[in-house]
């Protein structure tokens, strides 16, 4: 065989032996991404480490722990989770103050410590969840209001001004809007992310079969007078 015919039997193997990993590829990153990496729940956003420490979330029910980003998020998935005990830190004071616990039944709360304790909205003057904090009281509200975020805090989620006019609202009365508004982040079903590894399989044995073929010995014919 001469060498451009090897190389001509070997070119569309390779090329489809190439194109299946890259579409395997794709559907382990889909994967990792949106079930591997924990994602809000209500949103869709990464969580960090920061959200991580932030506001934890357990659904009573099930014992599931529910990834939220923000507290805007965090009162949003109780459309899907009724039943919840939430530990948050104040967004000012972070683990500097005590702990924000919540307690949610049936969809309404049923306890906050300190009652102190308020939601700044600002989602609801500009539509992004950094712009969502949580109060442990009157000076952490102050603080927040005019500063946004702290500096000394090194679990401060959002690192940006909040907007004018942010509402301040009790835990009880922020739920009521943010549980009817519910969970908007769909994420890719599992069936979607393994057809797309199916089609790679699917064109890797192509590949083979192809090269098969192509690097089979031709047989000689033999004229006969």
């Amino acid at each position: 065989m001469y060498v451009g015919d090897c190389v001509k039997n070997y070119v569309l193997p390779v090329l489809l032996v190439i194109v299946a990993a890259a579409i395997m590829g794709s559907s382990g990153y889909l994967y990792f991404q949106y079930y591997a990496t924990p994602r809000c729940e209500a949103c869709g956003m990464l969580i960090t480490p920061e959200m991580d420490r932030n506001i934890i979330m357990i659904d009573v029910d099930t014992g599931q722990r529910i990834w939220t980003c923000c507290p805007g998020c965090m009162l949003r998935s109780v459309a899907a989770h009724p039943n919840v005990n939430i530990t948050a830190l104040d967004s000012w004071y972070g683990t500097s103050a005590a702990s924000i616990q919540i307690i949610i039944r049936n969809g309404s709360v049923v306890s906050v410590e300190p009652e102190t304790a308020r939601i700044l909205l600002g989602s609801k003057v500009v539509a992004s969840c950094a712009n969502n904090r949580i109060a442990i009281n009157s000076t952490s509200i102050e603080l927040l209001l005019d500063n946004g975020w702290n500096q000394d805090n090194p679990l401060a989620v959002f690192k940006n001004q909040l907007p004018e006019g942010v509402p301040v609202l009790a835990v009880s009365d922020a739920l009521v809007g943010l549980k009817a508004k519910g969970i908007s982040y769909v994420p890719p079903s599992t069936a979607f992310i393994g057809g797309i590894a199916l089609v790679g399989i699917l064109v890797l044995l192509i590949g083979f079969v192809a090269w098969r073929k192509l690097s089979a010995p031709v047989k000689a014919t033999v004229k006969t007078n």
